[in-house]
């Protein structure tokens, strides 16, 4: 961070690991060491074998329940706003950021995923809802569903692909690539 003047670290941040509040305390310093270069990559979901790996034994819908809990905590701290929050997955009394970040309110978040579970919290929470880089049909569906469900918050989301460009001799070789990092 000491040594960069432009480049911004996008952090990714797996709720289920990390309360919201200790979380919203390391955002807030990464924000402001990096003189406002924090992004944040919210990860609700992911392989079952890495989230037990990290202790994470929720299902899915509870996985993205316990996420959009945790987002309306984390914003609201780093909002400045003290917060008393009693939900089915986080419970705080009273908390409270003592060093706002430099981006207000909030460092921006990303975050993907293409379930319903997913679209709302991208919808409720997020500035920046990646897709994968599936068909230009899926990825347009996906967009307007969040696009909607935003808009009807009153909210307004951004979009980007999170795409893997994989270059081999042939396209065979580029297939075999691509399914050994799958």
């Amino acid at each position: 961070i000491p040594v960069t003047q432009r480049l911004k670290f996008l952090v990714a941040l797996r709720p289920s690991t990390i309360s919201p509040t200790v979380s919203a305390r390391v955002a807030a310093t990464l924000d402001r060491l990096s003189q406002g270069r924090l992004l944040v990559n919210i990860v609700a979901g992911g392989d079952a074998g890495d989230l037990a790996a990290d202790g994470t034994f929720l299902d899915h819908d509870q996985r993205y329940a316990a996420a959009s809990e945790f987002l309306t905590i984390w914003k609201a701290l780093l909002s400045g706003e003290e917060v008393s929050f009693k939900g089915q997955y986080h419970h705080v009394e009273k908390a409270k950021q003592l060093f706002a970040p430099v981006q207000q309110p909030h460092p921006p978040l990303f975050f993907g995923g293409s379930s319903d579970a997913a679209h709302e919290v991208a919808a409720e929470h997020v500035e920046l809802y990646l897709s994968w880089g599936e068909t230009l049909d899926e990825v347009a569906k996906k967009i307007q569903d969040v696009r909607a469900r935003a808009a009807a918050r009153g909210r307004t989301v951004r979009f980007g692909l999170r795409i893997h460009v994989i270059v081999r001799e042939t396209e065979a070789e580029a297939w075999r690539a691509a399914n050994e990092l799958i």
